[in-house]
């Protein structure tokens, strides 16, 4: 610059000088009217000057100035390069000095912001969008209000910590951050955490593969769903939008990763607590824990930092099928110590031991003759277990039931879980046995049967069951009479008393005798009508001959029905006296409701024996009716061969083409129409054998028999040769 002020040309360098001297005072004056735009005007001024004080040594270096024109032009260019704003400030006003001090102060001021810096800012203004904050800059910053989602809703003046993102943005505004100020204060409070290993707030967000997200000071971090408990939670769902506490894993500011552990927390709180709790416990002592895990066999209780396993067996003095009938996940109970072990620190618990033993005082309690309301806990076949109260147990037994009933079965009575009401009958301390009866909670019906149904009475009344040897009748609810076979009828001999009653049918019978100690009743229905055996002797005397239809077909003969009066007399006549010639059994020449012409050979009034004879009857006959009567049941008894040998030819085909249905392949079930026949034909082949069971013909007793059936398998077998040679 000394140079420069050397030149030869300094007369117009000093008149220019004056001119910029004019000029500089004049931009002085604007910029005291101008306040806003004086930065930008001094800062303006600043560059050129100094590019033109440096380019001044350019047109001096030059040796000809040639042409006059040049100069105004050179005169307007280094106007600037003169300036020397040193000169005009000595005779500037005290005023002027004060201001220029104070806009200096204000560029200043402008210069201490940097990017990236975190101070205090005052909020100032606040929208639906944005909040103003004022840092202390020429212009308020804008934050946008998504960025106090953590910290809450802003206040109007109140002071909050901003991150500076750009002094000036495109628009010339202020940018401001305090999301990225939140972030820079809570990570290290977060590495700080890490580093000390002390737990920290967090609140879980949402659920993502693998984890959950957790919101802490505002930053997001993960953590592994095997990091939620100490056990494996198969819900985390529930866990969303809790605050809890948390340890910091691990911290990767790479990768912007924060690893979390809920279990590290609960595991030193659990550790804290168990080793004060283990200074505690001794037997004896009752305790309050929860629920945490139910088995099969029993449940783990959490007495605070530690585990002690209720059995099954030590819950209840009475049964129990499973530990979840009585206790929950989650219950809180108080329990026993009842066994502890130092070294392995294993707890046994109990809850039945904080109450005494149900059997103590159980004579005081349940006297005999109490009536009692229990339910049932266990059917047997013989029986019901009741339960009394937790620990004592009564059976009824299936006699003790019911007055009435004959119960064979306590299970078609009484189920798991009933309710019942029962009197002690019985009560055995010693053995921790209590016999129960349910039928004593009612009167006794049978004390008083004999006043309702005294011997003699004639009731209508409908079968209740049928037996081989009887029928049952309802008489009133829960009590029946039986019919015996033999009661049935005087003269009819009943094999099984469906040949006479049905299920439901209504019955007239009369009371013959009452049991009450057996609790049975008799009953008789032929007692209502006289006995026809007392005179039959006078009405079917020997000799006589009847006519009788046949009622049932027997091995060693015939039984027949004879019509007497209003009545049947059942009589029989021996296979011997059916008058048809080596004749073995009956059902081969007769069948049920023949009617067949008889004689009385003989009558057994003692015994109640009827013998009739059809061989007597034709004995006095001419010998054309006997031929007449043996040629009809000898073509019933071809008739009923043949129908006997198509039944099984029929039988032994169809067995046949089962059996080669079966041994066909699956794939020829899908074969051509062309090998049909073939398979037809081999049919036929098959079945002559069956053509030729001419053994089962001899074996009957009737010979001509042998001729049908011969004829017929010879014309068969001629219409199998004619095939054979198709097959061939």
């Amino acid at each position: 610059m000394l140079n420069h002020d050397q030149n030869p040309v300094e007369p117009e360098i000093k008149i220019e000088g004056e001119d910029t001297a004019s000029k500089s005072t004049e931009v002085e004056t604007e910029l005291s009217n101008e306040e806003p735009k004086m930065e930008e005007e001094t800062s303006a001024v600043k560059p050129e000057t100094e590019l033109e004080e440096a380019a001044q040594p350019e047109p001096e270096a030059q040796p000809i100035p040639e042409t006059v024109v040049e100069e105004p032009v050179v005169e307007k260019i280094e106007e600037p390069k003169a300036v020397k704003p040193e000169e005009p400030k000595k005779v500037l006003s005290p005023e002027e000095r004060e201001m220029e001090a104070m806009l200096n102060m204000y560029e200043e001021s402008f210069s201490n912001f940097k990017v990236g810096e975190i101070i205090d800012g005052t909020i100032v203004d606040i929208s639906d969008k944005d909040v103003r904050v004022d840092i202390g800059f020429k212009s308020e910053g804008v934050i946008p209000i998504s960025e106090f989602a953590y910290s809450g809703p802003p206040e109007r003046n109140s002071v909050i910590r901003v991150y500076i993102n750009k002094i000036e943005s495109g628009d010339g505004r202020l940018q401001l951050s305090k999301k990225k100020a939140d972030y820079q204060e809570n990570i290290e409070r977060i590495k700080n955490a890490a580093v000390d290993g002390n737990p920290i707030p967090g609140v879980i967000r949402r659920r993502v593969k693998g984890g959950m997200i957790v919101d802490v000071f505002g930053i997001e971090g993960f953590m592994p769903g095997s990091q939620m408990s100490l056990k494996p939670i198969p819900n985390l769902d529930q866990f969303i939008g809790k605050e809890m506490q948390f340890k910091v894993v691990n911290i990767d500011e790479e990768h912007s990763n924060i690893i979390l552990s809920r279990r590290a927390v609960m595991e030193e709180e659990a550790a804290e607590k168990r080793e004060e709790l283990l200074g505690k416990i001794q037997v004896d002592s009752e305790l309050d824990g929860e629920v945490k895990n139910i088995t099969q066999y029993g449940a783990f209780i959490d007495l605070g930092g530690i585990d002690g396993l209720l059995h099954l067996t030590d819950m209840s003095w009475g049964k129990l099928n499973h530990p979840s009938e009585m206790l929950a996940i989650g219950d809180k109970v108080k329990v026993k110590v009842i066994n502890f072990d130092p070294e392995t620190t294993k707890i046994s618990l109990g809850l039945k031991q904080l109450v005494p033993h149900p059997w103590e005082n159980i004579e005081i309690k349940y006297p005999e003759g109490t009536r009692i309301t229990g339910k049932v806990v266990s059917v047997k076949s013989f029986g019901a277990f009741v339960e009394i109260e937790p620990g004592v147990e009564g059976l009824v037994h299936i006699s003790e039931m019911s007055w009435t009933k004959k119960i064979t079965d306590a299970r078609k009575i009484l189920k798991n879980g009933d309710s019942i009401n029962a009197i002690v009958l019985e009560l055995d301390k010693e053995n921790k046995r209590i016999s129960l009866g349910m039928k004593q909670m009612d009167p006794n019906p049978w004390l008083t049967i004999e006043d309702r149904y005294p011997i003699g009475t004639v009731l209508t009344r409908k079968v209740k069951s049928l037996t081989a040897f009887g029928a049952f009748v309802e008489i009133e609810e829960g009590i029946d009479g039986l019919v015996h076979i033999s009661d049935i009828s005087w003269t009819k001999r009943i094999y099984h008393p469906r040949e006479i009653f049905r299920k439901g049918q209504e019955v007239e019978s009369i009371i013959l005798s009452i049991d009450r100690a057996q609790h049975r009743i008799a009953l008789g229905v032929k007692q209502l009508a006289p006995d026809p055996w007392e005179s039959l002797n006078e009405k079917l005397p020997v000799n006589t001959e009847v006519k009788g239809k046949i009622s049932k077909l027997i091995p060693k003969g015939v039984l027949v029905d004879i019509p007497l009066d209003n009545d049947v007399v059942e009589g029989f006549i021996p296979i011997s006296h059916l008058a048809l010639p080596k004749l073995e059994h009956s059902e081969d020449a007769f069948h049920v409701g023949e009617e067949l012409p008889l004689k009385v050979i003989e009558l057994d009034m003692d015994n109640r024996r009827l013998i009739l004879s059809v061989k007597a009857f034709f004995f006095s006959r001419e010998p054309k009716l006997q031929e007449e009567y043996i040629a009809i049941h000898e073509q019933y008894m071809r008739d009923r061969v043949a129908r006997m040998l198509k039944k099984k030819a029929e039988k032994v085909q169809k067995d046949k083409e089962r059996v080669v249905d079966n041994e066909k392949p699956a794939d020829e079930h899908q074969t051509h129409e062309e090998e049909t026949p073939a398979v037809e034909e081999a049919h036929v082949m098959e079945e002559t054998p069956v053509l030729k069971e001419t053994p089962v013909v001899e074996e009957t007793p009737v010979v001509e028999d042998e001729t049908p059936v011969k004829e017929v398998a010879t014309e068969q077998e001629a219409e199998i040769s004619e095939e054979e040679p198709k097959q061939d």
